[in-house]
């Protein structure tokens, strides 16, 4: 079934002072934040209910509200019209909720069957977005009023409410100093970190301090327990072919081996104890390495992977996470598969 992305983004801002839709973190805009973790999900199409004159992001299918002072309320009726008759589903989103992971759509997405019409997320006995409204659903958004939105009709409805637990909603950005506390994206998977000043980094893979950090973490889980530590080479691939860095000796041959050793693992399947060798060598090679520029999005992050709470999961989503990189890396594959060819060639 195809399911569209809904987001809400025609609020008038008065606590944040200017249209907050359009406020940069980094270099995109929050609904542009927005749309690419919709699109990271796999919702298409993304549509944007914005007030007049708002430009949106290429991608994005606009609908104008022309009266968004009447609330929520009406943009979600509007958002829900313009949804294409051959989309089965909607996923509504706010446009100021661009730290929301890709993961919980995700989550989303897997709990929508075909009893219940709704799916909705939960942390802490809260409800709120995201929330997957089926077709049949849709007229349920006239039952909403004023700033309220699907709130009230998920409290009226329960019987029609497939729940999802989540450890914690995504903030609304409302002020700039909500704005201010996200500080800037990883320069390298451009996913959202705690601000971290005096935190360290990599002497040359290109991520945040915040970002690192949570590496760090994901690094001592799997030093900590061998049952997650047997991915730990697809893991150190994934992330360091996900953070190039600048153009470098050391980056560029960064670059290069960790993608050899990802498609090796991918097309080749070749084990872990298989790619040592071949990465050791590839390391003495003194070729001078091209640069190769970056994707410009990844569907996973390192945040994605540290939701796993079982070795076999674990497993799952560096593999899936491994996959998404390697993909998003698409425009160097034939360059690259002529490298993994080589390295195996020299092995024989």
């Amino acid at each position: 079934m195809q399911i569209a992305a809904v987001i809400l983004a025609a609020g008038a801002a008065t606590r944040f002072g200017s249209p907050k839709q359009l406020a940069r973190i980094g270099d995109r805009t929050m609904l542009e934040m927005v749309a690419d973790i919709a699109r990271q999900a796999g919702l298409q199409p993304v549509i944007a209910v914005v007030p007049p004159g708002m430009a949106v992001p290429p991608t994005v299918v606009p609908q104008i509200n022309d009266v968004p002072s009447d609330g929520l309320s009406r943009s979600l009726r509007l958002g829900l019209a313009a949804v294409p008759p051959e989309v089965g589903a909607a996923v509504i989103l706010l446009g100021d909720q661009p730290t929301l992971a890709s993961a919980t759509i995700r989550m989303i997405l897997d709990a929508a069957g075909d009893d219940l019409p709704l799916v909705a997320a939960s942390a802490a006995g809260r409800i709120g977005p995201p929330v997957l409204v089926r077709r049949d659903a849709f007229a349920l958004a006239h039952e909403a009023t004023g700033d309220v939105g699907l709130r009230s009709i998920l409290a009226r409805h329960p019987e029609l409410v497939t729940i999802v637990e989540v450890r914690e909603h995504a903030p609304d950005i409302d002020t700039r100093e909500d704005l201010a506390s996200l500080g800037a994206p990883c320069p390298g998977c451009l996913a959202l970190f705690p601000p971290q000043p005096d935190g360290a980094t990599h002497a040359y893979l290109g991520s945040s301090a915040g970002c690192w950090a949570v590496f760090g973490e994901l690094l001592a889980r799997e030093f900590g327990d061998g049952a997650y530590g047997a991915v730990h080479r697809h893991t150190v691939d994934a992330y360091a072919a996900q953070h190039p860095g600048v153009n470098g000796r050391r980056q560029r041959q960064s670059v290069a081996l960790h993608l050899v050793g990802l498609c090796h693992w991918i097309e080749y399947g070749l084990t872990s104890a298989q790619l040592t060798p071949l990465t050791r060598a590839l390391a003495k090679d003194t070729r001078e390495w091209p640069w190769l520029s970056a994707p410009s999005a990844y569907r996973l992050t390192v945040l994605d992977v540290l939701r796993a709470t079982a070795p076999d999961e674990h497993g799952a989503i560096v593999r899936a996470w491994a996959e998404s990189v390697w993909e998003a890396w698409s425009s160097h594959h034939e360059l690259v598969r002529g490298w993994a060819a080589d390295a195996l060639s020299d092995r024989r």
